[in-house]
């Protein structure tokens, strides 16, 4: 492995993609099953949506349905969205746990540290695991706070549309509401990346430095904040948020390739033909096409832990001193 030295941001993608490239297969072993794991949750809610609100099964059904009263397909409509917050939220915790996992056999080997077997690496996300929990725990408390900044005023102007609805303005009551949704949908995409930056380390701080969880909140913060040079991407923010942007870039572009063939056999049944109300797709093609997005994304996945492996590393490289650390720690054995 290249010496240990602060990075630039290409420096950065390119350590990342190279020991992904070089390590891609016990990578993908690692993930596999937590990917596995996450599909299996995604289709329970899937099917449920399907049989609690009947709708969901066709797009352009869904979108003829609510344009009807409100009152109709809102009580269909609440057990599947908190079902969706469950499933979310334990893929969430799911994904956190990989992290460390994964964590646990990149870093050794990017700082020359060891080189930790597959089940080396699973073993210590079980031993992390209580703590991992605790960690996001505090996260999802933090997040629901930062919710409401985010997505407020979106749910409340969906409120009033409803309400103009309800009133008998369906008109006006439908354009607030779409009003609301895009507020909403804005909220979300600024929530998720704030999440994302607040806490893209946790999985490095809970698998390298094994602190509590409270520590562990503390040191996310910290390891994501202030600056590291001039600039805007002197500003750690500013960095991650550059790099946060080409990675996802990158998993969104093999994303949309591998989910074309749920697409192209939900196209031929008519899930997206607005005078096929009805129509839906069978399980036995859908779920094959299903299982290919599961089997890239746990090919291609990876690349992103291994990202915030290079930026951990960097980061304590920057500020701690962690190659000189090293370099005493190995010098002394």
């Amino acid at each position: 492995m290249a010496a240990l030295q602060p990075l630039s941001i290409g420096e950065i993608v390119d350590r990342s993609t190279s020991f992904w490239r070089t390590n891609w297969k016990a990578l993908f072993q690692l993930l596999l099953g937590f990917q596995l794991a996450q599909y299996i949750l995604l289709k329970t809610l899937e099917l449920f949506a399907q049989r609690t609100f009947p709708a969901a099964a066709n797009v352009a059904a869904a979108l003829e349905f609510a344009k009807t009263d409100p009152s109709t397909w809102l009580p269909q409509l609440g057990p599947v969205v908190l079902g969706a917050v469950v499933v979310v939220m334990v893929n969430a915790l799911v994904s956190q746990v990989a992290g460390v996992a994964l964590t646990g056999f990149v870093y050794p080997r990017l700082t020359s540290a060891g080189t930790p077997s597959v089940a080396d690496a699973l073993r210590l996300s079980a031993v992390r695991l209580g703590t991992t929990f605790g960690m996001f725990a505090l996260s999802m408390a933090w997040s629901a706070l930062a919710s409401l900044v985010f997505l407020l005023p979106g749910g409340a102007t969906v409120g009033g549309g409803v309400w103009l609805a309800l009133e008998g303005n369906r008109g006006a009551g439908g354009a607030v509401i779409i009003l609301g949704l895009l507020l909403m949908f804005g909220g979300v995409v600024m929530l998720v990346l704030w999440f994302l930056i607040r806490f893209v380390l946790a999985s490095q701080v809970l698998a390298v430095e094994d602190p509590s969880a409270l520590a562990c909140f503390r040191r996310t913060d910290q390891l994501s904040s202030g600056r590291v040079g001039p600039g805007l991407l002197g500003l750690v923010k500013g960095r991650l948020t550059l790099l946060i942007t080409i990675i996802a870039f990158i998993l969104l572009v093999v994303g949309l390739v591998t989910g074309l063939p749920e697409l192209v056999v939900k196209g031929l049944f008519g899930e997206f033909n607005p005078t096929r109300a009805g129509a839906s797709a069978p399980q036995a093609l859908i779920v094959p096409a299903q299982l290919l997005q599961v089997i890239a994304g746990a090919a291609i996945t990876p690349l992103y832990v291994v990202f915030q492996v290079v930026f951990y590393v960097d980061m304590r490289v920057r500020r701690e001193g962690l190659d000189l650390e090293l370099s005493t720690k190995a010098k002394a054995a």
